[in-house]
């Protein structure tokens, strides 16, 4: 039972953001008194029932995780989202959800990832392919005509706020590894081809999004040349050698440990069961043995793999020039 309670306490302290003083906010959530919140924190009682279910909800933790926690055989994932939201509403928490369980932590992260597309937090940096993302999306998903087209397209406030901050999270890693499938900017040039071929995308805008995808390739070349994004954030790339057909990402921090699994290119199933995340650690780092570090070594490499991916995006106005290395 001592355990058990430990393992609760311990959860509900960890999900409590990190600039939020945890006394503080069960005092306020829990509408209890002082004494009875450090009586809790320190162990001396049990959270009841009730409260445990509303610091659930509230903190966005699994009871059912907590309670197997040490059963290897069971595993939880977590979504973030409801059937009732609106398309527009669910993107918004994807990337909400998505910066934040990778971002939102006050010490050093470290991450490793094998993707087929091009990682949300670069694209975010760019107004038009970030645009282009939520659009892709929100022609998918909501009930609207077959014609609504980019142009009909504007970021919720929400989501503008969240382009601000992109910078400020990307410099928070400080040690990370991206595996690449080699075709991630031909991919999305063959997605913005598409809806242009359809006339979904007029001249201006696609050339404008042209122009943010080279200036996507001209930063991850200088991620590659340097190591580093801005001030301090490492960076080393792959280039797999092998077809990647989905993208994860492990990551670790203040000694916790969560895999993420993209659905599609933005949405993430997230797992904390740290039996799972150590195996999906070792297949992403035996992902390295089929891949080719560019990061400060391989130049001829890196020089040729990023000039061809520039030669994709000048010429996508012809589908047939973008095609796979």
């Amino acid at each position: 039972m001592d355990n058990l309670r430990s393992i609760i306490t311990t959860k509900i302290l960890n999900s409590i953001p990190p600039r939020v003083k945890p006394i503080d906010y069960l005092l306020e959530t829990l509408n209890i008194s002082r004494e009875s919140v450090y009586r809790r924190v320190r162990g001396d009682i049990s959270f009841t029932i009730e409260e445990i279910a509303k610091l659930s909800v509230e903190l966005e933790f699994s009871i059912d995780e907590l309670i197997i926690k040490d059963i290897p055989s069971r595993v939880f994932f977590n979504l973030h989202m409801t059937s009732e939201q609106s398309p527009s509403d669910i993107f918004t928490i994807i990337y909400q959800q998505y910066f934040q369980n990778i971002f939102d932590h006050t010490r050093d992260i470290d991450s490793i990832m094998v993707t087929n597309q091009i990682p949300p937090e670069f694209i975010i940096s760019f107004n038009h392919l970030f645009r282009f993302l939520y659009y892709r999306w929100m022609h998918q998903n909501q009930e609207a005509s077959l014609k609504y087209s980019y142009s009909d397209v504007t970021l919720p406030e929400n989501l503008l706020s969240l382009q601000y901050k992109s910078g400020e999270y990307l410099e928070k890693i400080k040690n990370n590894i991206f595996i690449i499938d080699v075709n991630i900017f031909s991919n999305l040039a063959r997605e913005i081809h598409y809806y242009h071929k359809r006339r979904l995308i007029n001249e201006n805008d696609f050339f404008a999004l042209r122009n943010d995808l080279l200036d996507l390739v001209n930063m991850m070349e200088n991620i590659a040349q340097t190591g580093f994004y801005g001030s301090g954030a490492k960076y080393n790339i792959y280039l797999s050698s092998l077809n990647i057909n989905s993208s994860s990402r492990y990551i670790k921090f203040d000694g916790q440990e969560k895999s993420i699994f993209c659905v599609d290119s933005i949405e993430p199933i997230i797992v904390e069961n740290l039996n799972l995340c150590s195996l999906h650690k070792k297949w992403l780092d035996s992902m390295r043995k089929y891949a080719t570090l560019i990061t400060q070594s391989n130049e001829i490499l890196q020089v040729k793999y990023f000039n061809k991916q520039r030669s994709y995006i000048e010429e996508m106005s012809d589908i047939s020039t973008i095609i796979s290395l």
